[in-house]
C-alpha cells in the first residue's frame, strides 16, 4: 500500500507540473508585453552564409546570414509567418533548431531597413516546469516537511530580493540590511525545518552565532587586505550605475548572505541530533551529551566545508580559468584582488561553519541543564 501511495503522489506531483508548465507557457505567449523582441516559432531555418563586408580594407567581424521562416506567437502579429534574414556575429548567438521557440529582435535604420535576429530562446515555461516539479516532487515524496523546507525558502528569497535587494540600491547600508535579513531567514528557516518546538532557539543561537563570527573574520581581512569590492562580477558595472553604493559593504554584505544556508544546515543538523540522544536518553549525562554535539558538527563539517568552498569556487571558475590562462604566477594570482574576495568569502564561511558547532552544542547544553534544573525543583 506504501508502494502504492508513493507512485500515486510521484504521478500526481508530475500532472500538476505539466499543468502548471502549459498554464504559464499560455500566459507568458498571450502577454509577453516586451516591445523590443517577440516569440516566435522556427518553421525552417537555411544554412548560413557570410556577409561579405562592406569595406574590405577595413577589418570587421565576421558576421552571418540566413533565410529564416518565421510563426509569430506574440504581439499584434499573433500567428502570422514571417520570412526574413536573420543575422548573427560569428562564434556567438545560440543553434537555431527547427520547430523550437525563441526570441526575435530587430534593429531598423534611418533608411528602412530592418534587420533581425534571434537573440535568446523562450525558456519561461520549461523553466517555471521544472522548478514547479522539483517542488512536487519534493513535497510528494516528504510531505509536510518538504512544504515546510519550501515555505522557509521561499521566505529567504523574498526577503533577498523584494526587500534587500532594492533597499541597498536606493542608499540604505548594505551591511545593516544584510544582518537584518540574516536574522529573518535564520529566524523563519528555524521555524520551519526544526521540529522540536523547545530547541528551536538553540538552532536559531547556533546559526547566528557561527554567521557572526564568520562576519568578524570577514570584515577583519577586508580590513587587513584594503579591498575595495569592486573587483567581483558586476561590481564595477555596479559601481558606475550606483556611484553612490558602498561596494565594501556590498562584499561584506555578500559573505553574511553566502554563508548563512551553510551555517544553518550545521546548526539545525547539530540540533537535531542532540534532540535524538536526548530523546533516546532523556538522563545522558551533559559532558556526554556536549561531546556527542562536537562529534557530530565535526563529522558534518567536513563535507560542508567542502560543499560551501566548491559553491563558491563553481560561481567564480569562468573568470578563475580566465585569469590562469593570462599566465599569472601563483604569487600574482594570490595577490589579485578578485581571487582575494573570493578567498574572503570561503574563508569567512568556513570559520562561521566552524564556529557554529560548538555555539550551537553550548547553547543546547544550557538549555537542557536548565530544563533538568527546572524539573528537579518541580517547575
Amino acid at each position: 500500500m506504501k508502494t502504492r501511495n508513493f507512485f500515486a503522489r510521484l504521478i500526481l506531483a508530475c500532472v500538476i507540473s505539466w499543468a502548471f508548465y502549459c498554464a504559464v507557457d499560455y500566459y507568458a505567449v498571450h502577454h509577453w508585453d516586451n516591445n523590443e523582441s517577440l516569440i516566435v516559432r522556427v518553421i525552417e531555418a537555411g544554412p548560413e552564409s557570410i556577409i561579405p563586408p562592406e569595406d574590405e580594407k577595413e577589418e570587421s567581424y565576421e558576421m552571418l546570414e540566413r533565410d529564416t521562416i518565421l510563426q509569430v506567437l506574440s504581439g499584434t502579429d499573433d500567428e502570422r509567418v514571417m520570412n526574413v534574414k536573420t543575422i548573427r556575429l560569428a562564434g556567438t548567438g545560440i543553434e537555431v533548431v527547427n520547430g523550437r521557440r525563441y526570441l526575435l529582435v530587430w534593429d531598423m535604420f534611418n533608411d528602412g531597413r530592418v534587420q533581425y535576429s534571434i537573440a535568446d530562446a523562450f525558456r519561461v515555461p520549461s523553466v517555471a516546469g521544472i522548478v514547479m516539479a522539483v517542488c512536487a516532487i519534493l513535497i510528494a515524496l516528504t510531505g509536510f516537511r518538504g512544504l515546510f523546507a519550501l515555505l522557509g525558502l521561499g521566505a529567504s528569497i523574498a526577503v533577498l530580493i523584494f526587500t534587500m535587494v532594492p533597499l541597498v540600491s536606493n542608499g540604505w547600508n548594505p551591511v545593516a540590511l544584510a544582518l537584518a535579513s540574516v536574522l529573518i531567514i535564520a529566524t523563519v528557516t528555524v521555524l520551519c525545518v526544526v521540529h522540536h518546538v523547545r530547541y528551536m532557539l538553540v538552532a536559531l543561537l547556533g546559526s547566528l552565532g557561527g554567521a557572526f563570527c564568520g562576519f568578524l573574520l570577514g570584515s577583519l581581512m577586508v580590513w587587513v587586505w584594503q579591498l575595495s569590492g569592486l573587483s567581483g562580477e558586476g561590481a564595477a558595472l555596479l559601481a558606475s550605475t550606483l556611484p553612490g553604493l558602498n561596494m565594501r559593504g556590498v562584499l561584506l554584505a555578500s559573505v553574511l548572505i553566502g554563508s548563512i544556508g551553510a551555517v544553518l544546515d550545521v546548526a539545525v543538523s547539530v540540533t537535531a541530533s542532540m534532540s535524538e540522544f536526548v530523546d533516546y536518553d532523556n538522563d545522558i549525562p551533559l559532558d556526554r551529551l556536549l561531546l556527542a554535539g562536537l562529534n557530530v558538527g565535526g563529522e558534518v563539517l567536513g563535507s560542508m566545508i567542502n560543499t560551501l568552498i566548491l559553491a563558491y569556487m563553481g560561481s567564480s571558475l569562468p573568470m578563475a580559468i580566465l585569469i590562469c590562462s593570462a599566465g599569472v604566477e601563483i604569487s600574482g594570482l594570490m595577490n589579485d584582488p578578485y581571487i582575494a574576495q573570493e578567498i574572503v568569502q570561503g574563508l569567512a564561511g568556513t570559520l562561521g561553519l566552524l564556529f557554529t558547532i560548538p555555539v550551537t552544542a553550548f547553547c543546547f547544553v544550557m538549555q537542557e541543564s536548565l530544563r533538568r534544573r527546572d524539573d528537579k525543583s518541580g517547575y
